[in-house]
């Protein structure tokens, strides 16, 4: 009350300076000379109803986005490990159809973790023994159920290709294969080219190979393999994606030894995974083999063109360019061409009179929009940004208007020469023309998700970022349907933390990261864990980043919130690092409560930056956690962190009940013990009686131990035993002072007179060791005593 009223009375007397008692007083002539009379206090009035009728409402934040059908079955899966009642069968198909619908819809792909817990779900629909127990009236899952799952594994580009979604792909079959499906003819053999082409898709290449390789011989299986699902050219490009080069030469020789002739697609599977690799004799043997088609793939030629350019073989590729173009070949064919003379050196002019000169076998051809994207694709590969507009002006020579699929390419040719006005312009046409929904290419809106990505990474890795700008592009992406990468979300989150835009940030992760796997929320939260402990960071900023990470990754492993805990202790921040170890303690998770080293590590660092709310919540939490027996390692945790909070009565309880318990102390508890009673009054008699007993074990004493038992005495004032002590230490412990035990003895002294004299005596006997500790320099204390900026470095255990 008292240093509130003083408050309070301190403003009144500035309100009565400020404002004059008597407007009619002449002011002196020393006043006139003033520039400005200092202003008369007066009231200030506020219209309180109207602030607050128009006030602007707080901005709501948005909830958590899943995906339809996803929650109940994640709620499905905590039920069964918790071993309690799941939800009747009817809701969990119901949830599967919705889930599988959802995806067809907006054409997200089944992540891994997703695959995993609906393999889970599957096995558990299809167990008879639950069905048997439940109501008879539930059907089973039927085909078209089946079927919508295999659509989402083979209809929708993966972001992920993981074993979990090949074992997703198996169950599938597994399912079909045991339920009463098999009514249509040759239902079985699709199903297997569902399974091949699925293994194909998420890294099972070679067991796809192995699958093929049973069926060889099998007439009815005979046709998928080169005719209506090309199961052999399929099976190939998984294996040159996965990098199995052994089995893919396996492959081709083995279609050759069983009457299979190379074709053009395959060919071209192993031409480009060579050339993709700069493998220039496998390349041009490869490339120069006889098929049975009287020109190469198209791709073929547009890799070989790539390779030619990249390993300076352009003498050696243009003959085989120049016969493809006397050949009078299709449409398509002349577009690669005019691409590969502009990778093997030709001017745009040389490619545009050639375009005038294209013709097949039913007369001339004239360059379509096609025509252009594929030579702006050469300007995208190449990075040249002056090459992609001199392609549309050569476009609009001949009369030919972009499309969606050219403002793409122009996207990335401007993102990559950080013109970022005219990157914006090609992104509003993207976004206005929207090519995936008319074009038959429906490999475009995958391609755009990509760039649109990259375009986000690039605006976000500027100085200064433009928010607005990046914000507006956020809110489309939205509109569009498109997906978010994990390195897309962290670095954003990052730049809106460091802008302090918390609410933006909590809209980003609402929206994208309920829609991770595990795999790619780890990459983002492993980006929130960098930025609240990296350094560079506010303290508030690293505070306010720990909050989101709580919130919306409940996940986080209990590694990575004791490297928080410790952040924030070496911020010198324990309430804040105290709080860290509330939310492991409170978390609905008994797997990520804090285990024994979590205590410990807590109470070492309560004792370098002490905080006795925080101390006396971590020792509460100890006596309510049954899970943790108490030790010497944590009783002298805990004895350090009281002595440090000044409490060092309650810290010797704890050396008490080491004492008393059938482990005793260690080394660390005698250090621990020595310290507690250098800080307590009148310790100097208990450090003695512990030192005659550690005398009398004959215990083989370390410096640590000695250096704190010279602290113990040094604190009681005794400055002349201390110097009796400093000079035996050789016979006690075998090795002569540390800086650290003159440092340890000068900081214990209670007094300037006793460290002045202490100081004098140091010099002249241990000169070098004072040298030695005078470089990490001295502070005053809050007692206004003199110390050594040491650290201790007290530990619970050796």
């Amino acid at each position: 009350m008292r240093a509130n009223f003083a408050r309070h009375g301190r403003r009144l007397l500035v309100y009565r300076t400020r404002a004059p008692t008597c407007s009619l007083l002449t002011p002196s002539p020393s006043a006139r000379r003033l520039p400005q009379a200092v202003p008369t206090v007066c009231p200030r009035f506020e219209r309180t109803f109207f602030n607050v009728l128009f006030k602007k409402p707080p901005r709501e934040i948005r909830q958590p986005e899943y995906e339809p059908g996803w929650m109940q079955i994640m709620v499905w899966r905590s039920r069964m490990l918790d071993n309690l009642r799941p939800q009747p069968r009817r809701e969990l198909m119901e949830a599967w159809r919705r889930l599988m619908q959802a995806k067809l819809k907006s054409r997200v792909p089944l992540n891994s973790t997703q695959a995993l817990q609906c393999r889970r779900l599957l096995d558990y629909l299809c167990d008879q023994r639950i069905s048997l127990q439940e109501d008879q009236n539930v059907k089973p899952l039927s085909a078209a159920d089946l079927a919508m799952a295999r659509q989402v594994l083979l209809e929708i580009e993966p972001s992920e290709t993981t074993q979990h979604h090949v074992d997703f792909a198996r169950a599938l079959y597994k399912a079909w294969m045991e339920g009463d499906f098999a009514q249509k003819p040759r239902a079985v053999e699709l199903q297997w080219t569902y399974l091949v082409r699925a293994l194909s898709l998420y890294g099972g290449g070679v067991e796809a190979k192995e699958m093929l390789y049973e069926k060889w011989d099998m007439t009815e299986y005979a046709i998928y393999l080169t005719q209506d699902d090309q199961l052999l050219e399929a099976v190939a490009r998984a294996l040159a994606r996965e990098g199995r080069e052994a089995e893919l030469l396996e492959l081709a020789d083995h279609a050759q030894t069983y009457g299979i002739a190379l074709d053009a697609s395959l060919q071209s599977v192993i031409v480009q995974y060579f050339a993709g690799r700069d493998r220039i004799e496998e390349t041009k043997a490869w490339f120069a083999k006889r098929i049975e088609q009287p020109q190469c793939h198209p791709d073929t030629y547009r890799a070989v063109a790539s390779f030619a350019r990249r390993n300076k073989l352009q003498e050696w590729a243009m003959p085989y360019f120049i016969e493809l173009g006397e050949s009078a070949p299709r449409k398509r064919y002349w577009d690669v061409l005019l691409q590969s003379m502009l990778l093997m050196g030709r001017s745009l002019s040389q490619v545009g009179t050639m375009m005038d000169h294209m013709v097949d076998r039913g007369g001339d051809i004239k360059p379509t929009i096609n025509t252009i994207n594929g030579l702006l694709y050469v300007a995208v590969e190449l990075k040249d940004y002056q090459l992609g507009q001199e392609v549309l002006q050569l476009g609009d020579d001949k009369g030919i208007k972009m499309n969606g699929e050219s403002y793409i390419h122009m996207l990335r040719l401007c993102i990559e020469a950080k013109d970022f006005d005219r990157a914006h312009h090609a992104y509003e046409q993207v976004k206005y023309l929207e090519p995936w929904g008319s074009d038959s290419k429906s490999d475009l809106q995958p391609q755009f998700g990509r760039l649109v990505n990259h375009y986000l990474i690039t605006l976000a890795k500027q100085t200064p970022p433009s928010f607005p700008l990046i914000l507006s592009i956020l809110n489309s992406v939205e509109e569009l349907g498109l997906r978010l990468e994990p390195a897309t979300v962290s670095a954003l989150c990052l730049r809106f933390l460091e802008n302090d835009q918390h609410f933006d940030v909590m809209d980003i992760l609402s929206i994208n990261t309920f829609l991770f796997s595990e795999a790619e929320r780890a990459v983002v939260q492993s980006a929130f864990v960098q930025f609240c402990l990296d350094p560079r960071t506010s303290t508030s900023r690293a505070w306010g980043g720990y909050q989101l990470l709580q919130q919306f990754f409940e996940d986080t492993s209990p590694e990575r919130r004791t490297q928080l805990m410790a952040a924030f202790f070496a911020r010198k921040r324990p309430d804040m690092a105290a709080h860290v170890f509330g939310h492991m303690r409170q978390h609905r998770s008994k797997s990520m409560h804090p285990r024994m080293e979590t205590y410990i590590a807590c109470l070492e660092g309560l004792t370098r930056c002490p905080d006795l709310a925080g101390l006396e919540m971590v020792h509460n939490m100890l006596k309510m956690d049954t899970t943790v027996q108490t030790n010497t390692a944590l009783q002298t945790g805990l004895m350090m962190a009281f002595a440090a909070c000044d409490k060092p009565l309650r810290a010797l309880d704890f050396w008490t009940q080491i004492t008393q318990s059938r482990e005793g102390p260690s080394y660390a508890t005698l250090e621990a013990v020595f310290w507690t009673l250098e800080r307590k009054p009148g310790g100097y008699k208990m450090a003695r009686e512990i030192w005659d007993r550690i005398e009398r074990m004959d215990l083989e004493v370390s410096p640590r131990v000695y250096n704190a038992y010279i602290g113990a005495v040094a604190g009681a004032g005794s400055e002349t035993e201390i110097r009796a002590l400093i000079v035996k230490m050789p016979s006690v412990v075998g090795v002569e002072p540390e800086p650290m035990t003159i440092g340890i003895a000068y900081n214990a002294l209670p007094g300037r007179e006793l460290q002045n004299e202490f100081q004098t005596w140091a010099k002249l006997r241990y000169k070098q060791q004072w040298e030695e500790i005078m470089k990490v320099g001295r502070k005053m204390n809050e007692y206004s005593m003199c110390q050594f900026k040491i650290d201790r470095n007290m530990r619970a255990e050796v």
